[in-house]
């Protein structure tokens, strides 16, 4: 079991490397925002089908406009499921939308691509919320993992492993 949790961290880490040159965590400008990853995959050619599947759940916390995102990632292969946790200035709510996402690769990593967000206890949809879009890549400095959603709004991600 820690053996297959390894892996499949191992896989994600792996897998996401050499991000446009983006520097370690201790060495990064947080003042510059990220290319889009949205629009990275827009315009790259060379989006394919991953190598390895991603098995497991994972919490990852990133900030957009100073708004906290708490989201709970299960990835089961080549597909998952994320939460989210955010606090929503439309309805002055903190709000629970839950998206399906695939897992692909691109040159620069591994692309976790989220879709049809909807209200996690209605299953409306969420027509003001924006799928988010993950990018993970580990350079030679460390591990790189950012977010943009499709209205290009980016976030360094903080990920832990949960199982």
């Amino acid at each position: 079991m820690n053996f297959k949790k390894s892996v499949s961290t191992g896989a994600l880490l792996i897998g996401v490397i050499g991000l446009f040159g983006i520097e370690s965590v201790s060495a990064r400008n947080y003042s510059e925002k990220p290319s889009s990853s949205y629009t990275i995959a827009q315009t790259n050619s060379k989006i394919t089908d991953a190598n390895s599947p991603i098995y497991g759940t994972y919490k990852l916390t990133y900030s957009v406009d100073g708004i906290v995102y708490e989201s709970t990632l299960v990835m089961s292969g080549y597909s998952g499921v994320m939460r989210t946790r955010y606090y929503n200035p439309n309805t002055s709510k903190t709000e629970v939308v839950r998206q399906n996402i695939s897992l692909k690769s691109i040159p620069q990593g591994l692309f976790l691509i989220g879709s049809n967000p909807v209200y996690d206890r209605t299953s409306r949809a969420a027509k003001d919320y924006s799928p988010d879009n993950f990018l993970f890549s580990i350079t030679p400095d460390g591990p790189v993992f950012f977010t943009c959603d499709q209205m290009e709004r980016c976030s360094h991600v903080d990920l832990e492993v949960i199982k």
